[in-house]
């Protein structure tokens, strides 16, 4: 196999995408890097979605449908992920697209590094502006990345958790699959990923178009959803792997800012995500309390015994 001949796995879940499918696979089929297979995986779709993907499959040999009982994001994911062949992996949702050169300039990066993940910037007016100088190619290891996930209100952070505008070495996924039943599959799966890798490449070009769909499992009406508080979980996971892979820095900034995100889900939510929001925050400052300094101890405290003045003065 010569440098420029990895396969590369394209995998796109579809649910009920018809408005937007043509233009995701478009993307994709003139790639000017060729040598990929396209997993299309129809979750279920009650629209004309699954009907798009196998006329696209008649088009081109690449393209590879599978159709499923509607499970989820992740179920979609995984089942792409149980047939992929290719060497290296790369996810895409089906209401986004690409520009011409994105898979080519994942390939150059590896070849050129070695990493074992390549990601890039996102064309979108929804991210937040970064909070770092990031306009230039960048070879991180795994404790740099780590620090892009250090504030989850920056750019870093969305660039660095999503499992799209990626491309992974399919050897990271060698026991390794998106937990089922989850809101928020990428924050877990990244917390898998950041301990795996020795080295990871950026690239600042805007390469993945992201589309702002409100319809989607992020999209505003879908913004008190209790299920949000899923991604907690996945910060108290991640607070766990750092202790234990010694990256005590990454713990406390992690156990500090998943307080102040539990805060804000009983601020804004419902009586239900309040009830929950306030467990979950309890449980957290308890098993995690001695990574606060003294000062930090007593503002999140505040919370447990008056979670309503700890929201006004400090939210």
């Amino acid at each position: 196999m010569s440098e420029m001949d990895y396969l590369i796995s394209v995998i796109v879940p579809v649910y009920n995408v018809e408005t937007y499918l043509d233009e995701c696979i478009k993307s994709l089929v003139k790639q000017t890097y060729s040598k990929f297979e396209l997993i299309l995986i129809d979750d279920g779709s009650t629209d004309s979605s699954g009907q798009l993907c196998d006329a696209w499959k008649e088009t081109d040999e690449r393209i590879k449908v599978i159709h499923k009982e509607n499970g989820g994001l992740s179920t979609a994911r995984n089942a792409g992920l149980d047939v992929a062949k290719g060497d290296y992996i790369c996810f895409i949702d089906s209401d986004d697209f690409v520009t011409d050169n994105y898979l080519l300039s994942f390939v150059d990066a590896i070849k050129e590094s070695g990493a074992q993940m390549v990601f890039c910037d996102i064309t979108s007016s929804k991210l937040a502006k970064a909070e770092h100088d990031i306009h230039k190619l960048s070879v991180l290891s795994a404790a740099d990345c780590r620090k892009w996930l250090y504030n989850p209100i920056t750019r870093e952070y969305v660039l660095m958790v999503i499992a799209c505008a990626k491309m992974f070495d399919k050897k990271l996924f060698e026991g390794l699959r998106f937990e089922v039943g989850r809101y928020h599959e990428d924050e877990f799966l990244i917390n898998h990923i950041l301990f795996a890798i020795d080295k990871a490449v950026f690239i600042p070009e805007g390469n993945y178009i992201y589309r702002n769909n409100e319809e989607s499992i992020t999209g505003k009406q879908n913004e008190n959803n209790i299920y949000h508080l899923h991604v907690v979980d996945a910060y108290e996971y991640r607070i766990n792997e750092a202790i234990k892979y010694g990256d005590i820095e990454f713990a406390k900034v992690t156990a500090k800012f998943a307080l102040l995100k539990t805060a804000r889900f009983y601020k804004n939510g419902t009586e239900e995500v309040q009830t929950e929001a306030k467990k979950l925050y309890n449980r957290i400052y308890d098993n995690y309390y001695y990574l606060l300094t003294q000062k930090q101890r007593i503002k999140y405290k505040l919370f447990k015994n008056m979670p309503g003045v700890f929201c006004k003065v400090f939210l």
